[in-house]
């Protein structure tokens, strides 16, 4: 979705980028909440690390995405292991298989090159030795130009007030960014381009084709907004996922899909296993609030540019960075997402919590 970076188009590129460099900052993790990645991680998931993350990030680099590198597909380290370790479904009842963007699609209007959705479903080969059988869903979105097909004018409708807040400027927004982004949200949902109940669905669809098999687990897993995706359907149907530089979802959930999970049992209120891992110079899991745990690689300066580092963490030049990343554990640390928050996050919650802060701390200089 992008499962691929937030690719900005040519009309919106300007504004968007203004927008992040604006209220988006780089530091470091408090070290006071750290934890230990592979003991957390494995006690919550099952899984083991750093086997599972790397496949994962094996698994969404599959996708055909023009971030691609031309010389990728000769040194990809990954496609050993995939075709080692796990078996790629391509035929369910009610899916839709595109062979040209090898996935599965949400199938809104084809025809028009607009295919909304993109899902690649893989099982495991082995059973563990609790005898069962993983299912790993991975989310992308599709990379196009057009207005109605452009992932950055989905991000834009869900992001655009958030998105455009200044932190030296009094927390405010960018002036229109709030109506541009309601404009482009509703214009999207009246032609059905509302990705989250196209997830919904297929997923839906995909239980259904498990449905005979016992002690099936299901994780889910994207890059970029593929992982917000990702993240919110596992908050919706309670399965652990595991993402790379996903932005954060929580004001997302709130204000645009609050009557999703409403009207099932407040699905918001209950965290199922929740893992990010991302570079600690990537800005886009800034984006929002994170939930569950945020991982990240620790390093000095580096000469790639941010937009660079975001884009290889999966589609590296002979593969996906991270998995260079996850061979040196030392430089990996995890913690809580309120803490990541914050530091980092944007949503309503620590906007409030920033004005706060910023009263306190004018109130202290008028008492000095």
């Amino acid at each position: 979705m992008i499962s691929n970076y937030l690719r900005i188009s040519s009309r919106c590129k300007y504004i968007f980028t203004a927008a992040i460099t604006a209220f988006l900052t780089v530091n470091c993790v408090s070290s006071e909440t750290d934890t230990i990645l592979s003991s957390q991680y494995e006690s919550k998931i099952g899984l083991k690390f750093p086997e599972s993350i790397i496949d994962l990030a094996c698994l969404a680099n599959t996708f055909p995405s023009q971030f691609k590198q031309e010389e990728e597909d000769e040194n990809n380290t990954c496609l050993p292991q995939i075709i080692k370790n796990y078996t790629e479904i391509k035929e369910i009842p009610s899916l839709f298989y595109d062979d040209i963007d090898q996935s599965f699609i949400s199938n809104t209007y084809p025809s028009l090159g607009i295919k909304g959705l993109h899902l690649k479903v893989y099982e495991t080969k082995k059973i563990d030795q609790h005898n069962n059988q993983y299912v790993f869903i991975v989310v992308r979105h599709q990379e196009h130009n057009s207005m109605l097909t452009d992932e950055m004018n989905e991000m834009m409708s869900l992001f655009g007030p958030a998105a455009t807040v200044d932190r030296q400027q009094g927390n405010k927004e960018l002036f229109g960014a709030s109506t541009v982004s309601s404009m482009i949200r509703f214009i999207r949902q009246q032609l059905g381009l509302d990705y989250l109940p196209q997830a919904i669905s297929m997923f839906n669809k995909i239980q259904l084709h498990y449905k005979n098999k016992d002690n099936i687990k299901y994780i889910f897993s994207g890059f970029s907004s593929g992982g917000l995706y990702a993240i919110v359907l596992a908050l919706y149907f309670q399965w652990p996922a595991i993402t790379f530089s996903s932005t954060g979802v929580e004001d997302i959930i709130n204000i645009y899909y609050s009557n999703i999970f409403t009207d099932d049992n407040n699905k918001q209120s209950k965290i199922p296993p929740i893992f990010n891992f991302a570079h600690q110079l990537d800005n886009i899991p800034q984006l929002d609030c994170q939930l569950g745990t945020v991982c990240l690689f620790k390093t000095g300066n580096i000469e790639k540019e941010m937009e660079s580092i975001h884009l290889s963490t999966i589609f590296g030049k002979s593969g996906p960075d991270i998995i260079q990343w996850l061979r040196q554990p030392e430089r990996w640390t995890c913690t809580t997402s309120d803490n990541y928050n914050s530091l980092h996050g944007s949503c309503k919650r620590e906007r409030l919590r920033w004005k706060d802060r910023m009263k306190r701390t004018t109130d202290e200089k008028q008492d000095l």
